[in-house]
């Protein structure tokens, strides 16, 4: 218990009023002898101690009500986390100040006993104040000038009304009341929370319309408020500042959903951080509370039935809304519009609180291309940002597929990707060898194994091989290449297919099949597929048996497996054996069957389910492409899948590699036919000069022999290897021993005088063939970020978005804080080469809001005691409370009032009492003594 106005505990002198007028009054007595006193000597006797007890509580009663009264002046308050009771410290206090008054109308011993009971109160409640101000107000006491954070809440939950007003709205207004009223030499940060935290000062402003300017300008973002990255960014920002003193003040509500309770390394985290400071700041939360009620109704998901979709069906999309609120509410109408178009509108009934309705709409996109569905709904509740949500659907025109036949030989029914080919799209067309046709999102070709060549891969976004025995080095290492890039896979192990080859198969992503491959399983009878393990996201629709007929196809032959190099079982027979097997490989996916999809294996391709099974396998190792639906974070990214390799190519327009370059850029790999055309439309044909620099990465250790087809001349340097020459015509460059895995510095220079221009850089790597060098095993040196590129945000405000290089490809990074959203991004050349859009058009992508925003879970003093453990945590109730802790006053819970009620209700007690004790000594007084009317002498 500690005191705002401290000086005032002097009035507690007055206590020692009643104590002299006691004293001055007892002095003043002098006894007069009265010979008939003798005659009342017993009645006195009688009396005496009851006297005495009236005036003790008399004097008790006066001294505690002059105790009160200065204890109430001095305004006692109870400091956030005290460490003393103080309904310990007070009643102790007023107890002992009864007794010592009590104990000056006593006499003989217990006058003493009394005392010496008082004075040890007194002192025991001074001391434990004393203790709880060396203990507790240290935290607040003034230590000069200052950094402070000023931390505003600007999530959605902070547009709910409060007073006729949001809370975002108070918040602000108190972060300005605080800036004009704070101690002078107080310099103040701002950060704006919310999914994207962003500090709007760069370091700690002593100019306080300048601070004010800036409060002026905010505005709620919506979304989730990410309490933790809030606090991270404040912090940095305060270790720009001067002062030795900082704090950080957040303005809130109690939404729980941001502030990473969950991870209590990440507190860790910060802890550290703040420990690095001059002083460990405190963190003041200003919490503005939970609504006393919550009427709402969220548009939580929109979620769409396939992975990839298409022109050539409908395509279902699914709307979940969810009452998020503490009451029933009856929405209306749930639109769906497609590229800003309405094309559907369902109603929704009563919601109860807790409750979800799915509500689907079915829509035939028309056209090829990421485009922007919205579904909208007139919830008339307290959070209108969540009655609407907006996701970029991919929809693609074509999804090629390169189906490698293994077993080409025979009718078509009889090859090994015939049926395949068929179920991806059912066109007569294909058993002649043409083109499926306009009307099938799939687009399969055929292509004998002994016919298949290195460009076959280009266009493709799928390969499957069919029964395929091995592939050639050189074919291999690129198909590995192009996986790693992006490109899906899919492996139908038959019986021609070679374990040996497969199981060795390793590209820069390690081994290419999710489980290796083994000997042939031959079951007369058969063994099916056991939906039960049908668990993967490629096989999940067909789990439930009442919608798939898989569990009575009967394969006699099958392939074993062994132990997993990465991937997971996708799908198993009822024998336990691998059906089917998956695995990421680098930014592509690998896909495998243990069985043939035709006759030879059994009747897998005579079931119902044989269709949309292929089309879901092929679909899964495609991927999703580039995700245009990203979380909200700093700077929204969409990862761009391309190279994962590479060298850093860099483009001179003279031929001794001089000045700076006109072109810079990470190429794949060196294999270039130019003959007399241009390497490109900024370069000329002849009398020019190209280096490559990066890493080359060996896939395996041992001799490796390096040759070059140049049309002029290249220079070869590895490592700390001598440099390497040739010049026109084939010839070899060298040799080298290279270590498994360990990078190698890379340098290639090449010079071009006239003529016809061509370079290719092969190697022979131990115990292979000659093949040219692939792009994974190259790693770019650190590559530019391209030109900046213009993004209109959701709020109408113009951004910047770059791409850049990342480990696995590119990135395309939005500039500035994540408000959820549409972001329309104006497309360069380089990204739509990636995406395979046409150039200065509006690429959309969808910032997703977090559902959790709408369910308001309010924060547990378990969540807060995590805080607690980490930084001096403080909860003021008012700005008057933050200003006590910038002024070292202090804050806390008030206890004037109580004192107050107390001293008027003691008063009314004291002025009975007195009453009732003066009453009864007037009759005393009145008491006649009668001597009779008869001489007892005679």
């Amino acid at each position: 218990m500690l005191f705002l106005n401290p000086w005032l505990l002097a009035g507690l002198a007055g206590v020692s009023i009643p104590i002299i007028i006691h004293l001055v009054r007892r002095q003043a007595a002098k006894p007069i002898d009265w010979g008939a006193m003798r005659f009342l000597f017993d009645t006195v006797a009688v009396r005496r101690r009851k006297m005495e007890w009236e005036d003790l509580l008399l004097m008790a009663a006066r001294c505690l009500l002059l105790a009160l009264l200065a204890l109430a002046l001095a305004r006692p308050f109870i400091p956030p986390d005290s460490t003393v009771p103080w309904l310990f410290v007070l009643p102790a206090a007023l107890i002992g100040i009864a007794l010592l008054g009590a104990s000056f109308v006593l006499a003989g011993k217990m006058r003493w006993i009394l005392k010496l009971c008082a004075l040890v109160l007194v002192i025991a409640a001074a001391g434990l104040i004393f203790l709880e101000r060396s203990l507790n107000l240290k935290r607040f006491e003034a230590s000069g000038r200052r950094d402070v954070a000023l931390v505003i809440d600007a999530s959605s939950s902070m547009e709910l009304s409060r007073d006729g007003r949001t809370v975002f709205a108070h918040a602000v207004e108190e972060a300005k009341q605080l800036v004009k009223e704070a101690p002078r030499g107080t310099a103040f940060l701002v950060v704006l929370g919310g999914p994207a935290p962003e500090a709007k000062t760069a370091a700690p402003l002593t100019h306080r319309a300048d601070v004010l300017g800036v409060l002026d300008s905010l505005r709620p973002v919506g979304g989730t408020f990410r309490a933790h990255e809030a606090l991270g960014i404040a912090t940095l920002g305060l270790a720009e500042g001067t002062n030795a003193s900082k704090e950080v003040i957040v303005f809130t509500d109690a939404q729980r959903a941001g502030w990473r309770f969950d991870n209590p390394n990440a507190w860790a985290g910060l802890d550290e951080a703040w420990k690095a400071m001059p002083a460990k700041p405190k963190l003041l939360l200003r919490d503005y509370g939970v609504p006393t009620s919550l009427r709402n109704v969220a548009i939580a998901g929109v979620d769409v039935s396939r992975r990839v979709i298409g022109t050539d069906r409908e395509a279902t999309l699914r709307v979940t809304v969810e009452n998020t609120g503490t009451e029933a509410v009856t929405p209306g109408p749930v639109s769906f519009e497609v590229g800003g178009a309405k094309v559907g509108e369902k109603p929704v009934g009563m919601l109860m609180a807790g409750q979800k309705e799915i509500v689907e709409f079915r829509h035939r996109f028309t056209k090829p291309g990421p485009q922007v569905v919205a579904a909208r709904m007139s919830g008339s509740d307290d959070l209108p940002a969540d009655d609407k949500a907006e996701r970029v659907v991919n929809v693609r025109g074509k999804l090629p597929v390169l189906l490698v036949d293994g077993n080409p030989a025979g009718s078509f029914f009889e090859r090994a990707a015939g049926y395949s080919a068929l179920a991806l799209a059912p066109s007569p067309d294909l058993r002649h060898g043409r083109d499926a046709g306009e009307v099938y999102l799939m687009d399969p070709k055929v292509v004998p194994a002994p016919e298949l060549r290195e460009d076959d891969f280009d266009d493709c976004a799928v390969v499957v091989l069919a029964d395929v025995p091995r592939l050639p080095e050189r074919i291999a290492a690129k198909l590995a290449g192009r996986v790693a890039d992006g490109l899906g896979l899919m492996i139908i192990a038959g019986p021609r297919t070679e374990p040996a080859f497969f199981n060795n198969w390793k590209g820069g992503e390690g081994a290419m099949l999710p489980v290796p491959l083994g000997e042939m399983a031959v079951d007369t009878e058969g063994v099916s597929p056991a939906p039960s393990t049908f668990l993967h996201e490629s096989v999940t629709l067909f789990k439930d048996e009442r919608n798939s007929d898989l569990a009575m196809a009967r394969l006699k032959q099958w392939r074993k497996t062994g132990e997993s190099t990465g991937g997971v079982q996708a799908a198993a027979f009822l024998n336990g054996d691998t059906f089917l097997a998956a695995k990421n490989y680098g930014n592509g996916r690998t896909l495998l069957a243990t069985c043939a999809f035709d006759a030879r294996s059994g009747n897998l391709p005579a079931q119902r389910s044989f269709v949309p099974l292929v089309h879901e396998l092929v679909s899964w190792s495609a991927g999703t492409g580039a995700e245009l639906n990203v979380e909200a974070a700093w700077s929204p990214s969409v990862a761009l899948h391309g190279a994962t390799g590479g060298l850093t190519a860099s483009y001179y327009r003279n031929d001794e590699w001089r000045g700076r370059p006109t072109i810079v850029r990470v190429e794949p790999g060196i294999d270039y036919r130019w003959g007399n055309e241009k390497p490109d439309k900024r370069m000329p044909n002849d009398n020019f000069t190209i280096e490559w620099q990066g890493q080359l990465v060996p896939p395996v250790s041992g001799e490796y022999l390096f040759s070059a087809e140049v049309d002029d001349e290249i220079e070869l340097r590895l490592g700390d290897h001598s440099a390497m020459h040739a010049d026109y015509g084939g010839k070899d460059l060298g040799k080298a021993n290279l270590e498994e895995g360990k990078p190698v510095p890379f340098h290639a220079k090449y010079r071009e005088r006239g003529g016809e221009a061509y370079l290719r850089l092969f190697w022979t790597p131990p115990g292979g063939t000659k093949q040219i060098i692939p792009g994974f095993a190259f790693k770019p040196e650190r590559e530019e970020n391209s030109e900046p590129m213009r993004v209109m945000d959701p709020m109408g405000m113009p951004r910047e978005a770059i791409l850049k290089p990342t480990r696995r490809g590119k990135e395309l990074a939005i500039g500035g804080s994540a408000v959820p959203g549409i972001y329309q991004v104006t497309t360069s050349d380089d990204l739509s080469e990636l995406l395979s859009v046409p150039a200065d058009t509006a690429l959309p992508v969808a910032v997703i809001r977090d559902p959790g925003e709408s369910h308001f879970e309010p924060r547990t003093e378990e969540d807060l005691a995590l805080v607690r453990k980490h930084v001096d945590l403080l909860q003021p109730g008012s700005v008057a409370d933050i200003l006590g802790v910038l002024q070292g006053k202090g804050f806390g819970r008030e206890i004037w009032k109580l004192l107050a009620i107390a001293a008027f209700v003691l008063f009314l007690l004291e002025s009975a009492l007195a009453r009732w004790v003066s009453r009864n000594r007037r009759m005393a007084e009145d008491v006649r003594v009668d001597f009779g009317q008869d001489a007892v002498w005679r």
